[in-house]
């Protein structure tokens, strides 16, 4: 006579014939990310951890996409947006000023995989250096696309520069949502009319700087109804105070600037003889704006609104 199986023994019996149980789906491994920019592209293979921002208005589209843990380091932490100024705190500052840009050396001691730029110039020869260098030694780089060398500068950059970041870290909500509310501050601002002939003042007493039509400045002041008078600087360069008082600027915007603070260069403009009878010089109207107000990034609205009001006065 056969005795039952005990309780464990068929237990034992039938796992034993028991077909292997499936085994778990692999977790799929996120897609590479591409963006174009300054007419190269750029892989991402996974969300850059350790950013450093070489200039402020970097540094201030990074925070607002919300990837301050993501930052090993930061410039000019002193002059950043009241609104983004608390979420610096704790970001490893590695030069206290952006110009002159800092160098490759000083960037690298932060041990960045991405550098995201505001200026061409952090990518110069006793800055960071080649982009392409850096890309090879596994840092990428991405620099704020209204200042690609040789494009044509406008807000709808800042746009395109959101939307690529926010996709390379995962954050296409919030980049949409910062595009909407620049979009919507641009999109306020009615230009004056009719348009008023406008003298960009960049710094420079001898020659004077000026921004060209390739420029953000440029689209700003179309936009809140001026007219270059030198639509044929391309890019920044410098002019002459005797070719300026021939174009007679109705209104002069004035950079200011640590190294040329604005309130010093109007008063030596309005002291400088040869620029007397200019129509901006005789009835004072001077236009100050911040230089990085200027720059690409979350800054062109206001800086829209400050030039529209200060036109129409």
């Amino acid at each position: 006579m056969k005795k039952p199986l005990s309780a464990l023994a068929a237990l034992a019996l039938l796992t034993g014939c028991a077909a292997p149980a499936p085994s778990a789906p692999a977790a799929a491994v996120p897609a590479p990310v591409q963006v174009t920019n300054c007419g190269d592209v750029y892989t991402y293979a996974e969300p850059p951890r350790r950013i450093v921002t070489s200039s402020t208005v970097a540094t201030e589209v990074v925070l607002a996409l919300g990837l301050k843990d993501r930052m090993a380091g930061t410039v000019a932490a002193t002059d950043i947006m009241r609104e983004y100024a608390a979420d610096l705190t704790g970001v490893k500052v590695i030069s206290e000023s952006a110009f002159p840009p800092p160098s490759k050396e000083v960037v690298y001691s932060a041990a960045p995989d991405l550098v995201v730029s505001g200026y061409p110039d952090d990518y110069g020869p006793k800055a960071l250096g080649d982009r392409a260098v850096l890309r090879k030694e596994g840092v990428n780089s991405h620099l704020l696309s209204a200042s690609c060398p040789g494009a044509t500068a406008g807000v709808e950059q800042t746009y395109e520069d959101l939307r690529a970041l926010g996709r390379v870290f995962g954050v296409e909500d919030r980049a949409e949502r910062l595009v909407a509310a620049l979009k919507a501050e641009v999109d306020a601002v009615t230009p004056v009319t009719p348009a008023l002939r406008v003298f960009d003042y960049a710094g420079g007493k001898d020659k004077p700087l000026t921004s060209g039509a390739n420029t953000l400045a440029f689209d700003l002041f179309r936009r809140a109804g001026g007219e270059n008078v030198f639509p044929e600087t391309t890019a920044f360069g410098q002019v002459s105070w005797e070719e300026l008082v021939e174009r007679d600027p109705q209104v002069i915007v004035v950079e200011d600037q640590a190294f040329e603070p604005a309130d010093e260069a109007i008063a030596w403009m309005r002291s400088y003889a040869p620029i007397k009878d200019v129509t901006a010089v005789k009835e004072n109207r001077f236009v100050v704006i911040p230089v990085n107000d200027l720059q690409p990034g979350l800054r062109s609205g206001r800086a829209l609104k400050a030039l529209a009001e200060g036109f129409a006065r």
